[in-house]
């Protein structure tokens, strides 16, 4: 049942944005397609070829309870990355953090904005693969027609990142580069690797996207950030297919279920 009231999403999303089950190992990062054998789907005949996983997709929490556990890297932090996250535990039992700054309408960035409590979906283009996520209207494209990223003087970074992505067979390997670290005011804001674990400006995310059957999909995650991880993240978490369209999200700049400084939740009243 998807949930789309703002308030309830506040509470879901913070436990959804830490979800995860141990996975694969660590598989070394894309590079571009043109290096890779095997249908990359670089025109209309060879997207039809491709594997069929277009359509709307949700993460399955409903059979997966333990993506309500809040798993997180906590065990794979550096000390300093520790310190942080057991300060952000403790600030909450203040009352402050609680309300990450996705209240004040900013999204969610990656790997985030894949564990929402709302549907994806998947559009297979020529040389490319877009995601689109109806959590804020935010949208993913995976370039997969061999490009490498841009180099580093030309990244600029975005919530989502800039990935490139190849086939290996019926898995979609995508390689995400140029994420934006923590913005705004507090040390959780919507922005981080999970909820109260803040990453690097050079966070790498390697995504391996397949089906499972006709219902099911499988994302396997690794992430590597060595200031903030002492090893690689990866994590694998199951989607299953939705009936429907996706619905317009609307997250209004002025709502009153809004974040204070402090991470608090707070109302803002207008008037005299």
């Amino acid at each position: 049942m998807r949930v789309r009231v703002k308030s309830v999403w506040s509470t879901i999303a913070v436990a959804l944005a830490t979800a995860g089950a141990v996975g694969m190992a660590v598989m070394p990062p894309a590079s571009g397609a043109s290096k890779y054998s095997g249908n990359q789907g670089l025109t209309w005949a060879q997207v039809a070829k491709l594997p069929d996983w277009q359509g709307i997709w949700q993460l399955d929490w409903e059979h997966n309870l333990s993506l309500l556990g809040g798993m997180s890297p906590e065990d794979d932090l550096t000390p300093k990355a520790k310190a942080s996250y057991t300060s952000f535990l403790a600030k909450q039992k203040f009352g402050e953090d609680v309300q990450p700054e996705t209240a004040n309408c900013l999204p969610p960035g990656m790997p985030q904005i894949m564990t929402q409590p709302y549907p994806v979906e998947f559009l297979f283009n020529p040389g490319k693969v877009v995601i689109l996520v109806e959590a804020y209207e935010q949208e993913r494209t995976i370039y997969t027609d061999g490009r490498p990223h841009p180099a580093a003087s030309a990244l600029t970074p975005t919530f989502q990142g800039n990935s490139i992505g190849h086939w290996e067979g019926d898995t979609l390997v995508v390689d995400t580069v140029g994420v934006l670290t923590d913005v705004g005011p507090g040390p959780h804001t919507g922005s981080g690797m999970a909820s109260g674990v803040s990453h690097d400006a050079a966070m790498h995310i390697i995504e391996r996207i397949r089906k499972i059957d006709a219902d099911h999909m499988q994302i396997t995650r690794t992430i590597i950030d060595p200031k903030v991880l002492v090893k690689p993240w990866t994590v694998t978490l199951p989607y299953v297919r939705e009936k429907g369209d996706l619905l317009e999200y609307v997250c209004e700049e002025g709502n009153r279920d809004s974040a204070t400084a402090n991470g608090r939740p707070g109302e803002r009243l207008g008037g005299p």
